[in-house]
C-alpha cells in the first residue's frame, strides 16, 4: 500500500495494513527516516556514520520497529 501523506514511509502503512513483519531494509530506512526529521540540524547522509550500539541509532530503530509491528515486544 502506498502512504498519501509524504510524512510516512510507505512500508509503516503496507506493514500496519497489512499485519505483517518488516524487512531489515524497510526497518533501517524508517529509522533513518525517524532519526534525520527528529532533529533540525541531521542529516540523513550521517546515519550511516553513527556506530551500531549508537544510543541515538538504537532509539531510531526501536521506534521504526513500534510504527511497523505496534509493539516492541513480539508474543507469538
Amino acid at each position: 500500500m502506498r502512504s498519501i501523506n509524504p510524512m510516512f514511509e510507505d512500508a509503516v502503512i503496507d506493514c500496519v495494513a497489512t499485519d505483517r513483519r518488516p524487512s531489515v531494509q524497510e526497518l533501517f530506512c524508517v529509522a533513518r527516516r525517524i532519526w534525520s526529521d527528529g532533529a533540525a540540524n541531521r542529516s540523513a547522509f550521517r546515519w550511516g556514520r553513527l556506530a551500531p550500539t549508537d544510543t541515538e541509532k538504537l532509539l531510531a530503530l526501536r521506534a521504526a520497529h513500534i510504527a511497523m509491528c505496534g509493539s516492541v515486544l513480539q508474543h507469538e
